[in-house]
């Protein structure tokens, strides 16, 4: 049984802490009634700060950390004497606000959960993906909880993290600052952290060690560690570009016993914890789409640090992100996929709401337009003509311009903008 006395003194010290730091993310969470409000993503995003974000009044709050010894080996149970030692020490409120951090610490955590939903009260739990997927929430809570997925920081918190104004005329002004900005940010990416510390690359590499020890390897039990840094390898030098499950099946099985399914299954593990993401190409047949070779993206740029970075690679890696960021901050109904017709034309994205293609954008490294490749260009045009979309863009590193393409009969505008500049377009 937990010590009142202990989660009292818990309690208060938590409620006199200095949240003047707590800054402002771009994740809008809202509460919906009878719903827990489950916060989901890789470790070190900010999962924690976002919840401190939502309180108006620390009072009104119950949060637990179940990662604080305190409530070490704590049980569901637990929940009722810990609700107790709110209400003695604020009689004013009949329930508090409830907020259970890193709640896949706690065996049987749903319990605790349902308890709460059953008695009506407001509640948001957060959980790192390395033990909390968004199925294994929607299984245990069957319906009754709604799920935000954050990620590292756009560009635009970055600039806000670093206090670099971008609004209105601020946007000149600054602008020497915010293209310096954009290179920092693509070699170190959006971890809270890293933006606000130094000994950057250390910090990248222990976030990399732990996922990888945590997240997949004691997550999953797996013996196999030679595969899984063999795979880790292959991952960070080989972000922003196709693979295959047969081809990775080709390349290790000349070094080691192992079977397809087995490299399958590793993959997936990665994916799960979201320590990178297999982007699918768009074909009209299910199938097509499964077959297919997918393209690997890293959460974040920052963890290829020790390995070979890429500019070009780093600027389509981050458009990627800033999609998915895009998606689920705000347009849960789109999909993004990259797509190739069977002339070999290619085009780095297509976003698609239903069955209409809304954009396809292409990611150069680029500063004026003799610098595009033509190709590019024509797979935009045959993508257009294909898929009957016309928002056609080309994110470049610093051209910028609008102009009428044409190929073989076939005529569109194409928007060449700058990644700084798209990147700080608001979500919407």
């Amino acid at each position: 049984m937990i010590d009142k006395d202990v989660v009292k003194r818990y309690i208060v010290e938590f409620h006199y802490r200095d949240f003047s730091d707590v800054r402002r993310r771009e994740l809008n969470v809202k509460f919906i009634e009878n719903k827990v409000v489950c916060i989901v993503g890789p470790r070190r995003v900010g999962k924690t700060y976002l919840l401190f974000s939502l309180m108006e009044e620390p009072t009104k709050y119950l949060y637990i950390d179940f990662e604080d010894p305190i409530f070490y080996n704590s049980t569901p149970g637990d929940i009722v004497d810990i609700l107790d030692a709110y209400r003695e020490l604020y009689p004013e409120y009949v329930n508090p606000i409830v907020m259970l951090d890193e709640i896949q610490v706690l065996r049987d955590w749903e319990r605790t959960v349902r308890y709460l939903l059953n008695r009506g009260i407001e509640s948001y739990v957060t959980g790192s993906s390395s033990r909390l997927l968004s199925h294994e929430i929607a299984t245990q809570l069957r319906g009754r909880a709604i799920t935000y997925t954050l990620f590292p920081l756009s560009f635009r918190e970055f600039l806000r993290f670093k206090g670099i104004k971008f609004e209105g005329r601020n946007l000149y002004t600054n602008y020497s600052r915010i293209l310096g900005s954009l290179d920092e940010y693509l070699k170190y990416g959006g971890y809270p952290e890293i933006v606000l510390k130094w000994e950057k690359e250390r910090i990248l590499s222990e976030y990399l060690n732990v996922m990888i020890r945590r997240d997949v390897i004691e997550r999953y039990q797996l013996r196999n560690r030679f595969l899984v840094n063999e795979l880790l390898y292959f991952t960070l030098n080989n972000y922003s570009r196709y693979i295959s499950y047969d081809s990775l099946y080709r390349l290790f099985k000349q070094r080691l016993k192992v079977t397809k399914k087995t490299v399958i299954n590793y993959l997936t593990y990665f994916e799960d914890s979201q320590l990178f993401f297999l982007l699918k190409r768009y074909q009209p047949s299910i199938k097509g789409r499964i077959a297919s070779p997918r393209k690997i993206y890293l959460i974040d740029v920052g963890l290829s640090i020790m390995y070979n970075k890429d500019i070009a690679r780093d600027m389509e890696n981050t458009v990627y992100i800033e999609l998915m960021r895009r998606k689920h901050y705000n347009n849960p109904l789109w999909n993004i996929y990259y797509y190739r017709n069977s002339q070999g034309y290619e085009v780095d994205f297509l976003v698609t709401e239903g069955d209409k293609v809304r954009e396809c954008i292409q990611v150069t490294y680029a500063n004026s337009h003799d610098e595009v490749d033509r190709r590019e260009i024509r797979a935009l045009l045959k993508a257009r003509e294909a898929l009957k979309c016309r928002d056609l863009k080309v994110i470049t590193y610093g051209y910028e311009d609008k102009v009428v393409e044409s190929w073989y009969g076939i005529k569109e505008e194409i928007e060449y903008i700058p990644l700084w500049k798209w990147l700080l377009k608001p979500i919407s």
